[in-house]
């Protein structure tokens, strides 16, 4: 059995997809590539239901060996998580906003010639109870 975190995170690598980035489960990308992993969470409000409405802060972090085709790709990525009207819904949560917390920006160059930035995204979404 999954987590609802999880399967929210899982939600968000395919609003990516959708919006023609495909990113791995995990802190690191690989070469000319890109990562999400959750960093943190929790419940902001509780109703008498036990329903929740929860947060989780995401890292979206990528690589590649063209600097400005990564910076772009991420803004284009940002852009459609954080702009689009309709986010996925599941029997156990439904997201009701991204907002971007850092934007794309420089993290450093590897030794092969790969350009590293990071950003992170907060999700919102209301978990239902049993």
């Amino acid at each position: 059995m999954t987590s609802v975190y999880s399967d929210v995170l899982q939600a968000v690598v395919q609003l990516l997809a959708d919006a023609g980035v495909t990113a791995v489960i995990g802190a690191l990308p690989p070469n000319n590539g890109f990562s999400v992993a959750y960093a943190s969470g929790g419940t902001d409000e509780t109703y008498l239901n036990k329903n929740t409405r929860a947060s989780m802060s995401v890292v979206f972090n990528g690589k590649n060996q063209n600097q400005q085709t990564l910076a772009q790709a991420m803004d284009r990525a940002h852009g459609a998580l954080t702009r689009t009207k309709q986010y996925p819904m599941a029997p156990a949560f439904q997201i009701t906003d991204i907002r971007t917390v850092n934007a794309p920006n420089y993290l450093g160059r590897e030794e092969n010639s790969q350009w590293l930035y990071g950003s992170s995204l907060e999700v919102t979404f209301f978990y239902r109870g049993d």
